[in-house]
Order: C-alpha cells, then sequence, then structure tokens
C-alpha cells in the first residue's frame, strides 16, 4: 500500500499536433480512393491478366516473366495469380493489397520526411503535395496499372528511408536499399530510376559517395543486371510507324504533360474532368497559365529559401520529369500524338519526387525549425486544408473515368444470368470496345472477359445458345444468318441417315473464318455423335424428337462429318446451315 502511495503518477506522452494533423493529410485522401477502388471495375488489361493467370498459376515461370507488351512485371503477374485463384473476377480483393502498399507508402515518406528534417510543421506541405495528388490518386484505381506503380512509389519512398537510415545510424539499413529496389523492379521497369533518385538524395543531404564506394557499385551491378534481363526477355516499346516525331510534336508534348496533367495534378487537379480512355480534358488556356505562373513562383521561391540546395533539388526533378518525357516520347508520340501528355499515367511516380525535391528546396536537413515551428504552423495548415480541398473537388470530378461502369454492368449482367439460369451456352464473340478492345485479339472474346465466372459455359453444342449484347444481356439465338447451306440429302422426309459410320456432308459454299452451325435433326432416340471438321471432333449430344443444334465452327472447310458415336437409333439430318447468329 505505501508503495503505491508514493508511486510517481505516470505522464502520459502526448500526441504531437502536427503528427494528428499529418494523420488527417494521409487519412482523408485514402478514404476517398479506397471508397473509390472499392467500387471500381476490371477494364482492358485486367481481364487479359487475370484470364492468363487463371489459366497459368501463380508459379509458372513463363506466365510471369512474359513480354507483355514490352513490359516485364512478374510481380504483378503473381499478385493476379494468387488472387484469381482466391475467387475469380473480384476486383476489391485485387484492389486490396494496392491499398495495403498505398497505406505503407504514406507511413514511410511521412517518416523519411521526419528522418531528413526533423518532425516540425514544414514537412506537412510536401507531405499533403503528396498524399493528395491526383497524379497518383486517380490512375491508380486502374488495376492494371496500379499494380505497376504503386509498388514502384513504395519501393522508393522505402529505398529513400533505409538510405538515409543507413547514412544516419549505419548498421545494416544498406540491405533494406536493395530490397526495395529488387522489389520495385519486380512489378515496373521505372523502378530502373530508383538508385537515381538515391544518387540525387545523396548529393541533397551532403553525403560523399567515395566514402560507400562498394554501396554505390552494389546498386550499379544490381541495375546493370536488370537491363541485362529486361532486355533479353521484353521487345522494344519503340513503335516503328505512325506519324514522324519532330521538335515541335515533342514541344507540345511536353506542354501538355506540364500545363494539363504535372502540374495541375500536383495541386490536387486538374478541374476539367476526365476525357477519352484513361487522359485528363485539357484545362483551359487561362488555368494552364495560372498554373504556371504559380509553378514558377514555387521554383523562385525555393532558390531564395534554398540558394545552391535548391538548385540541386530542382535539377533532380527536372531529370525525372525528362526521362519520362523522353520515355513517352520514344514510346507513344508517334503512335498516339501530342495527346498522350494528357494521360496521368506517364507521370504518377513523380508525386513523391515533386514533393520531396520540394521539402529540400525549402528546408535544410537537419534544421531546427525557427521559433519552435510557430511560425510554420498557420503557413502549414493553410496550404494543407487548401491541398486537402482541391484534391476532393478534383478526385470527385476525375475518378468517375476511372470507374469503368459499363464493364462493371456487362460482367454483373453475365454473373446475374448464369446465376438466374446455371445451363446457359454463349456463343463467343467480340465484347465491347470500352470493356476490352479488338486490337487485344482473342484475349477481348467474352470466353476470357467472363469466362471466369462460376458456371460460364461458351462455344459449347447445345439446343439453347445465347448470345451476349454489348450490356452482357443474353439473347437466344434462334437461327443464323447463312453465307453456306449443306447440299440436300438424298433421303426423301430424312436428308441424310447418320449411324455410326462417318457422313460427310458438303456445302454449297466454301466457308471461311468463324461461323455458327446450326443442324437440323430428328431421331427416336437420344445418342451420343461427332461433328468432324477438317480432322477436329467435337462430341455431340442428339436429343430424341426434332431439335436444332448450333455449334460454333472456325476455320476454311468446304464439307462437315457427321457420325454416332455409339450403336443407337439413326439420325435424319434434315437441313444444316452455317452463318452469321440470329436472335429473338
Amino acid at each position: 500500500m505505501l508503495d503505491e502511495l508514493t508511486e510517481e503518477p505516470r505522464v502520459r506522452r502526448r500526441v504531437p499536433a502536427v503528427v494528428i494533423a499529418a494523420f488527417v493529410a494521409g487519412l482523408v485522401p485514402f478514404v476517398l480512393h479506397t471508397w473509390a477502388a472499392l467500387h471500381g471495375n476490371f477494364a482492358q488489361d485486367d481481364f487479359v491478366v487475370t484470364y492468363r493467370a487463371a489459366a497459368a498459376g501463380p508459379f509458372d515461370l513463363g506466365f510471369l516473366f512474359q513480354d507483355y507488351h514490352g513490359h516485364l512485371t512478374p510481380g504483378g503477374f503473381f499478385l493476379a495469380a494468387v488472387l484469381t485463384a482466391w475467387a475469380p473476377l473480384n476486383f476489391p480483393l485485387l484492389m486490396l493489397p494496392l491499398l495495403i502498399m498505398r497505406a505503407l507508402m504514406t507511413v514511410l515518406f511521412w517518416c523519411l520526411l521526419v528522418r531528413c528534417f526533423g518532425r516540425r510543421w514544414a514537412i506537412l506541405v510536401p507531405f499533403t503535395v503528396f498524399t493528395a495528388s491526383t497524379l497518383l490518386l486517380v490512375p491508380t484505381l486502374w488495376w492494371a496499372y496500379g499494380v505497376q506503380i504503386v509498388p514502384v512509389v513504395l519501393a522508393t519512398a522505402g529505398a529513400l528511408h533505409a538510405q538515409v537510415r543507413y547514412f544516419q545510424d549505419g548498421g545494416r539499413w544498406w540491405i533494406g536499399t536493395f530490397a526495395w529496389t529488387v522489389f520495385g523492379l519486380a512489378f515496373y521497369e521505372k523502378a530502373a530510376v530508383i538508385p537515381l533518385v538515391l544518387a540525387g538524395v545523396t548529393v541533397l543531404l551532403g553525403q560523399s559517395f567515395r566514402d560507400r564506394a562498394r554501396y554505390w557499385a552494389g546498386h550499379v551491378l544490381l541495375l546493370a543486371a536488370f537491363v541485362t534481363v529486361y532486355l533479353t526477355v521484353t521487345s522494344s516499346q519503340v513503335a516503328p510507324g505512325g506519324t514522324p516525331m519532330s521538335a515541335g510534336s515533342v514541344a507540345d508534348l511536353t506542354g501538355r504533360m506540364l500545363g494539363d496533367t504535372l502540374l495541375p495534378g500536383l495541386a490536387g487537379g486538374p478541374w476539367s474532368g476526365p476525357g477519352p480512355g484513361a487522359t485528363w480534358a485539357p484545362s483551359p488556356f487561362g488555368v494552364v497559365v495560372v498554373v504556371f505562373l504559380a509553378a514558377l513562383g514555387v521554383l523562385i521561391a525555393g532558390v531564395r529559401a534554398g540558394g545552391r540546395r535548391a538548385w540541386r533539388a530542382w535539377a533532380l526533378f527536372g531529370v525525372l520529369l525528362a526521362v519520362d518525357v523522353a520515355l513517352l516520347a520514344l514510346t507513344r508520340l508517334r503512335e498516339v500524338g501530342p495527346a498522350a501528355g494528357d494521360d496521368p499515367r506517364y507521370l504518377a511516380e513523380l508525386a513523391l519526387a515533386a514533393a520531396l525535391c520540394g521539402a529540400f528546396a525549402f528546408l535544410a536537413p537537419g534544421e531546427v525549425a525557427p521559433s519552435g515551428g510557430k511560425r510554420e504552423r498557420p503557413i502549414a495548415l493553410v496550404a494543407c486544408v487548401l491541398l486537402l480541398a482541391s484534391s476532393t473537388v478534383g478526385f470527385l470530378q476525375l475518378s468517375p473515368g476511372m470507374r469503368f461502369e459499363h464493364a462493371g454492368q456487362y460482367v454483373a449482367n453475365v454473373r446475374a444470368a448464369i446465376a438466374e439460369d446455371p445451363d446457359l451456352v454463349f456463343y463467343d464473340d467480340f465484347v465491347p470496345s470500352d470493356v476490352v478492345f479488338e486490337w487485344f485479339g482473342a484475349d477481348s472474346f467474352a470466353s476470357r472477359v467472363v469466362g471466369l465466372l462460376p458456371g460460364a459455359h461458351f462455344d459449347q453444342p447445345t439446343s439453347r445458345m445465347h448470345l451476349l449484347d454489348a450490356n452482357g444481356t443474353p439473347h437466344r439465338i434462334t437461327g443464323v444468318a447463312p453465307v453456306s447451306r449443306g447440299v440436300t440429302g438424298p433421303v426423301p422426309n430424312c436428308g441424310y441417315t447418320i449411324g455410326e459410320t462417318l457422313v460427310r456432308i458438303p456445302l454449297d459454299t466454301a466457308v471461311l473464318g468463324r461461323h455458327l452451325l446450326k443442324v437440323d435433326y430428328f431421331t427416336s432416340d437420344g445418342g451420343e455423335g461427332l461433328i468432324d471438321l477438317e480432322g477436329k471432333r467435337t462430341p455431340v449430344w442428339f436429343q430424341a424428337g426434332l431439335h436444332s443444334m448450333f455449334l460454333p465452327v472456325d476455320g476454311l472447310f468446304d464439307h462437315i462429318g457427321v457420325q454416332l458415336s455409339s450403336p443407337g437409333a439413326p439420325v435424319c439430318l434434315a437441313k444444316m446451315e452455317v452463318g452469321k447468329p440470329l436472335t429473338q
């Protein structure tokens, strides 16, 4: 009892106000992004990747290290394979790892700023620029892109934090920089700029390269190894055709990247709404002028505040921006034109670089805030509130363009139809281009877009075949618009008598390509049979009575073989047509 009376009261540690402010600055954009992400939908490459993932599995090296349109992303393919095996076409589940990565990158970036500049109010501004930037919030609603860039930004924040810990505390923190870099390279080749960012921050911190020669040699070797693997596995993304590149087109592209995308995106805009595809609508000329003048003012203010350090910080950001401009010009300018500059996907990772370089321009590493930070607090809070408000308005305007609601409706309609009638069989055909573009080839067929839905059946022989319309609603096929017909059979009131011997029925016109075969027949008893198309045999079932059978066919052929595969009542094949499906 005496010990309890004499024990000193415990002192509660109060959470600093700046930490609470940072928590709000990170939470508000994260909540908005999470809500939109969990209510998003698959689109385009999402369907392609998940279909291939389901066919291959998470440990298929050929799948993991495939050349995907010039990209090497085994980490993203691994995630797709694992989550697709768990729950096919479950978009919220697929987005969950990206949301976790985003939360982690937010925490790491705050820890990085605190490590570099101390826990002061001034770092709240660059932190909010990063968390609230629509450059990163909006395009990562598209899973296929988010699974590339979110890990890269996380890896950049993680590698920088580990390097600063290594510089300050020594020990084995250097291992973290390599581990995070490898993590980023596993998802997107843009992670190859992480060593450049590490080197730039080393200069800004006033650290010596010579004192850590082996550390930097390791980064050079890692980068060289990745480049070797990348060039060996992938083909060039540089488009050979299209409009010739010129100084004018590059200047136009650069202007759009800056005025329409980068600078407004760093301020929480643009406020002009979404454009076609994944792009943003160009801002009015007056807005572009204001944005450029504001950016120029920030540059000048940074130089006045930081002097030579600010010049170095802006130079680092300029180099990273130049890399993005060069990559986009080489890979998309000739094919898409300068309008590619309105796509935030090609600049998203610069949200972190801009915030960090801005922090170094205005703040000296390790410097104590003047007057205990009292003069910083109101400025930082006002800037933080303005950025969050701008970002909220911009995000709510831009995010609907990345919701892909038509694709979601298409999948939902097919899912509902299967739930209502599990025996449905669909004729495989192209889906609408805003779900998956036709230039994806076979990957834009419905069987690869919604074929992973439990109970989905495509191109199976049936008497009740359905065709999906542009909204994913099934319509029963009643016949075909014939391009070729079977020659009339020799048996009166029967046509061709089908038994266990293969009967080759000639067509009046040779057929090339994918079509639907319609067979009208009668039999007194059901039995198994085969449809033979140039040696490719498809098992079918002939129902007792008078029926029609539908079966998709593909190739070049001028006759079709039919036979029973087991003893049974003969089948009278009265009519055969090949053509495009007709629906009710």
